[in-house]
C-alpha cells in the first residue's frame, strides 16, 4: 500500500480523489498576416471612377501603331496614373458580380499593373532576354487589396487555372479566349493595348475590336514563304481559343478583316492552311513556326 494512502488511513482521513485532467494548454495566437507589398502609387489618392480617367491616359500615351509613350507616363501624366494605380490597389474586388465587370476590372488591373513595371525599369529593352519574367509577372504586388501576382490575374482568376481556397471568391465563371487579345504584357509581339480602358458595358466590342486588330495583323498571322507563321499566343492558349468548341484555326478566320492588305489572296491561302485546324494539329505541323518577341513596347 502506497505510503501516503496508508497514512491517510491512520489519519481517518478519506484519499484524495484523482486530479482531474489538466486543460489543454492555451493555443498561441495566429501569426499576424503578412504585410501587404508596398504602394506603388506612393501618397495618392484613389479615384471613386478610375476608368474615364485610365481610357483619357491611354488616349495620350498608346500610338496608332500599339506602342507606348512611356516618358510621358512617368512625365506630365503620372500623377493622374498614380491615381489610377492606387484605385487598383485598393479596390474591392468583392463588389464585382458578373464575368463582365470581373473580366473588365482584372484586365485593366493586369494592364496598369503591367506600365508600371515598365516606368519602374526604364533599362529594360528585351523583358525575357534581360531577366525580367519573374519580376513581372511572379513577384506579388498589392491588387485589389491582396498581393497577387500577373500570373494569377491571368492563370487563376481569368483562365480558372488551378484556384487556391484564398482566391476562391474571384475567378470568372467562363473562360472566354479573347481575355489574351485584352491583356497587354508589354511586348512588341503582345496584342496592342487599346486605347481606352475596359468596361462591362463596352467589354464585348472592345475584346471583338482587339481579335479583329490581332487576326488582321501580319505581326500575329502570316504566309512566310511555305510557313505559316502564328503568335506564340496560339502555341500556349491554343487551347483557350477552342473553349466553345471550334477549332482554333476557324476562329483566327473569323476575325480576320477584309481591310487587311492582300487580303483576298491571303485569305485563300490562309484558309487552306487554317480550315479546321486545332490548336494540337498546328502545333504538330511542320509547316508552323510559333514567334513572340519580347522587345518592350516602347515607343521611340
Amino acid at each position: 500500500m502506497p505510503i501516503l494512502l496508508l497514512c491517510l488511513l491512520l489519519a481517518g482521513l478519506p484519499p484524495r480523489p484523482d486530479d482531474p485532467p489538466r486543460p489543454d494548454p492555451p493555443r498561441p495566437a495566429p501569426p499576424p498576416a503578412a504585410p501587404l507589398a508596398p504602394s506603388r502609387a506612393g501618397d495618392a489618392e484613389p479615384l471613386d471612377e478610375y476608368a474615364p480617367v485610365l481610357s483619357a491616359l491611354l488616349a495620350e500615351v498608346v500610338t496608332d501603331e500599339g506602342l507606348v509613350r512611356y516618358d510621358r507616363l512617368r512625365g506630365p501624366l503620372n500623377a493622374d496614373f498614380r491615381r489610377v494605380l492606387k484605385t487598383i490597389e485598393t479596390f474591392d474586388a468583392t463588389t464585382l458580380s458578373t464575368d463582365a465587370e470581373k473580366r473588365a476590372f482584372w484586365i485593366n488591373a493586369y494592364n496598369v499593373q503591367m506600365l508600371q513595371h515598365i516606368l519602374e525599369t526604364p533599362q529594360v529593352q528585351d523583358i525575357v532576354a534581360d531577366g525580367y519574367v519573374d519580376r513581372f509577372f511572379r513577384t506579388p504586388y498589392r491588387t485589389a487589396g491582396m498581393d497577387l501576382t500577373l500570373d494569377q490575374i491571368e492563370h487563376v482568376i481569368l483562365r480558372r487555372q488551378n484556384v487556391p481556397p484564398d482566391l476562391a471568391a474571384l475567378p470568372v465563371d467562363t473562360l472566354d479566349f479573347r481575355i489574351h487579345v485584352g491583356l497587354n504584357c508589354a511586348a512588341v509581339s503582345c496584342p496592342r493595348l487599346r486605347r481606352r480602358a475596359f468596361t462591362p458595358a463596352t467589354l464585348d466590342a472592345e475584346l471583338d475590336a482587339a481579335m479583329r486588330d490581332f487576326a488582321s495583323d501580319p505581326a500575329h498571322l502570316r504566309l512566310d514563304g511555305d510557313t505559316l507563321v502564328l503568335s506564340a499566343l496560339l502555341d500556349w492558349f491554343g487551347d483557350d481559343f477552342e473553349a466553345d468548341g471550334r477549332p482554333a484555326g476557324d476562329v483566327i478566320l473569323g476575325y480576320m478583316t477584309a481591310d487587311r492588305p492582300g487580303h483576298d489572296a491571303l485569305r485563300a491561302a490562309l484558309r487552306a492552311a487554317l480550315r479546321g485546324q486545332t490548336a494540337a494539329a498546328l502545333r504538330a505541323r511542320p509547316d508552323v513556326r510559333f514567334a513572340y518577341r519580347w522587345t518592350v513596347n516602347r515607343a521611340r
